[in-house]
């Protein structure tokens, strides 16, 4: 049963045209085109539809357009044909009458058929899937059986299965596919959530994130603190060594040496934090400095500007201990100041001696002096009274851990300037601490670990040598040998000043009687009833 006409009329809001050239009597409506030119046939004068054995033989898509396999395609026959076959042309083909007597229905598949062919030759890659397997074709089979099954050579995994007459017929492309893969497993099928869980979800990764970061970011830091401590170690060990080369030459001497090694010594053996922090204290016309730098032109330009700009002057000076970061910049202060008086724990030619508990005070401003000897033997620290704030000067830093020639005198200093104020900390070098009381915990909490560490290795080893029947001296460790267990994850070119802070360690708790010495100088032991006689 063939389907009904479609109703032109509705479509363009006037009579479907007629072109029957019998019906002579009837008035002719046509359509506004150009008739001489839209209706010829095509230029080069084939057929306007392929020859085929049958009508329900269906061409392939280059029979349709007349095409070699290997040519390239064009659209001028394309056009021709639609001209010919499409809906609106129907009864108006008068060059054609054949194909104005062809029944609706197949005009309306031969117009399907030239606009899928279209599709296919007109891109490269439908075509070239189109000439491997038939794909694009199978859509058609509505209207001539089966993918390109009429194409001379051409065999797809599709073959034998399209029959006219066959359901297979009618299976669109991803019916196709999962009949060829239905030997495979089944994919899986996309798992859905409300929004609540998926948030849940969403919050749990970042959860779980958050804490990788951080365990990340503290083993960064813990890394980045035992570097910065061997390198201080080195520091101290360094100091102690120069000051005991020094130890019977006067304070000016010993000032220009280590001035003159540090200038002819090349690269530095351990970084120096930039710079040293000058601290001016007051409000009145006459202020008290905190140091006075290393002596760079820069410092001195910056102070006369503040100076300047303040309208104020220095009147004393307080030098927070001997290292030339701290006093070398005395000499410029005096040019800017010359009435200015300069105090130091260990006064040398012209400055004034600082003694413990002794108060500097200023217009709006007291400071009182406390002798916490560590980082040198001269240090001092100043507190604040009206913040309950502390100078630490280099005993604490705003970064790091700081460098000392003793450790206990060092440790009760720490200790001591822990019970002088509640409030902050301004260091010798790095930024404020605002808890300055909770640094200075930090320090002797982290000293105090690494005694732990040394006399944990210490028993380990007795207890190793006990188990053995060894001799009890064989139970003892070298200063490197405890290196390379303490700090494991250290680079080898920083265990010898890390074993130099272990010997700092050692000495302190030799003071304290809980390690000793091998008679060879060369192994500690822990100290009990089977190592007294060492």
């Amino acid at each position: 049963m063939s389907s009904p006409q479609p109703n032109y009329q509705r479509q363009f809001g006037h009579k479907a045209p007629t072109c029957n050239p019998q019906n002579t009597g009837a008035r002719r409506q046509r359509y506004t085109t150009t008739q001489a030119r839209n209706s010829s046939p095509p230029e080069d004068g084939t057929s306007p539809w392929p020859e085929m054995p049958t009508l329900s033989t269906n061409p392939t898509p280059y029979q349709i357009f007349q095409l070699d396999k290997t040519a390239p395609y064009k659209k001028a026959r394309f056009y021709e044909l639609v001209k010919l076959y499409h809906p609106d042309r129907h009864g108006h083909c008068c060059d054609f009458p054949h194909i104005d007597s062809l029944p609706h229905d197949t005009k309306m598949k031969r117009y399907r058929l030239i606009v899928a062919a279209n599709n296919i030759l007109s891109d490269p890659i439908k075509r070239r899937a189109y000439d491997l397997w038939g794909a694009g074709w199978t859509n058609h089979t509505d209207v001539g059986g089966a993918p390109n099954t009429q194409d001379p050579g051409m065999k797809t995994r599709w073959s034998g299965f399209h029959d006219n007459g066959s359901p297979a017929g009618n299976a669109t492309w991803e019916d196709w596919e999962k009949w060829y893969r239905r030997g495979t497993p089944d994919h899986q099928s996309p798992v859905y959530c409300s929004n609540g869980e998926f948030i849940s979800f969403v919050a749990f990764v970042v959860f779980l994130s958050a804490i990788w970061q951080a365990s990340r970011v503290d083993g960064h830091q813990k890394r980045f603190n035992e570097q910065v401590e061997l390198i201080h170690d080195d520091a101290s060990k360094n100091l102690h060594q120069r000051r005991s080369e020094t130890r019977e030459l006067s304070n000016d001497k010993a000032i220009l040496r280590f001035v003159r090694a540090r200038e002819h010594g090349g690269t530095p053996r351990y970084p120096r934090y930039p710079g040293t922090n000058t601290y001016i204290v007051g409000t009145g016309s006459q202020r008290l400095l905190i140091d006075t730098g290393e002596g760079k032109p820069s410092w001195s330009e910056c102070l006369s500007s503040i100076l300047t700009s303040e309208r104020t002057t220095i009147s004393d000076a307080l030098l927070t201990h001997w290292h030339p970061d701290h006093v070398g910049g005395v000499n410029d202060l005096l040019k800017l100041c010359p009435d200015a008086q300069i105090h130091k724990h260990t006064a040398t030619d012209g400055q004034l001696p600082i003694e413990d508990g002794q108060n500097f005070t200023t217009q709006g401003a007291v400071l009182r002096a406390l002798h916490c000897p560590g980082h040198t033997t001269d240090h001092m620290a100043l507190v604040l009274q009206e913040e309950d704030a502390m100078f630490t000067g280099d005993n604490v830093l705003g970064h790091g851990t700081a460098v000392f020639e003793d450790l206990s005198t060092y440790m009760a200093s720490l200790q001591r300037m822990h019970e002088q104020f509640s409030g902050r900390a301004y260091p010798g070098h790095g930024e404020v601490i605002d808890d300055g009381r909770q640094r200075i915990i930090e320090y002797i909490e982290h000293r105090q670990q690494r005694e732990r560490e040394v006399l944990h290795v210490l028993t380990e080893a007795r207890q190793s040598s006990s188990l053995q029947k060894e001799d009890v001296s064989e139970g003892g460790r070298t200063p490197m040998e405890m290196v390379k267990i303490i700090y494991n994850d250290v680079p080898d070119t920083l265990h010898e000043p890390a074993a130099r802070g272990v010997e700092q360690v050692l000495y302190k708790l030799a003071e304290e009687g809980k390690v000793v010495r091998s008679e060879d100088g060369q192994t500690w032991l822990i100290a009990g009833p089977s190592s007294s006689g060492m």
